[in-house]
């Protein structure tokens, strides 16, 4: 048994007796004045009160990713009254690396003290590479969406759209993904001013160059999207 399963067991049989409330975040219930066992759990890895954690996550100030299909995790938080936290990024590319290696990366970097991991594969296998890492990860794992949304429709930017975007999360959210990193910095007009960037694009094939290949400009994410996003993370 994973240690947060009776946790999370009970805490969904209590939101199902709510009329449909799925917000089941470490957030919602601080802001219900209710310490979670995550927060007990954070509160005696860092040595302070349990109610600071609480009133920490409460007013936004502090965050415990803790996805509820993720739960071999134990459970941390980062936020500016707590201890400095590391991240260490993993993940495979389209030239080299397989599942049994990003499992031992996984276990170096954990082993080396790292309180996170982000999957940032962008090659093959993408979901069950990720799947395997949070399987055996004691840590948050969390990703970057629009690489999965990428490999989705073969690296063809213009082919992306919020619909398989708007998948992708969901999809890793309903997996156990802890967290994510949403690349929305540069607008889509703006991307052929970055061609001549010495250090390139962080982003996989098609996007690595700047290039659109003179596709149509597509229509940024509205507000109705973006609420769509967040009501995915109430719900892991």
């Amino acid at each position: 048994m994973a240690l947060r399963d009776d946790w999370v067991q009970r805490r969904e049989a209590e939101a199902a007796k709510t009329n449909g409330n799925r917000n089941v975040s470490q957030m919602h219930f601080a802001r219900q004045g209710v310490v979670t066992e995550e927060m007990a759990y954070v509160a005696k890895r860092e040595k302070l009160d349990p109610e600071l954690v609480r009133s920490e996550l409460a007013c936004g100030r502090a965050i415990i990713p803790a996805n509820i299909h993720h739960r071999n995790l134990e459970p941390m938080t980062i936020g500016i009254a707590f201890k400095c936290k590391i991240n260490a990024n993993i993940g495979n590319s389209a030239t080299t690396s397989n599942i049994e290696e990003e499992l031992k990366k996984l276990h170096h970097a954990v082993h080396y003290g790292a309180d996170t991991i982000m999957d940032l594969s962008t090659g093959h296998d993408i979901h069950a590479t990720r799947e395997w890492i949070l399987r055996n990860s004691p840590v948050p794992v969390g990703t970057v969406p629009i690489y999965q949304a990428l490999e989705k429709v073969d690296g063809r930017a213009e082919d992306l759209s919020w619909d398989v975007y708007r998948d992708t999360v969901i999809e890793q959210c309903e997996q156990g993904v802890d967290y994510m990193t949403v690349h929305a910095g540069v607008r889509l007009r703006y991307v052929p001013l970055t061609a001549e960037r010495v250090t390139g694009i962080r982003q996989p094939r098609r996007l690595a160059d700047g290039s659109l290949d003179g596709a149509p400009q597509k229509t940024e994410l509205s507000l109705r999207a973006i609420r769509r996003y967040l009501q995915n993370f109430q719900e892991a």
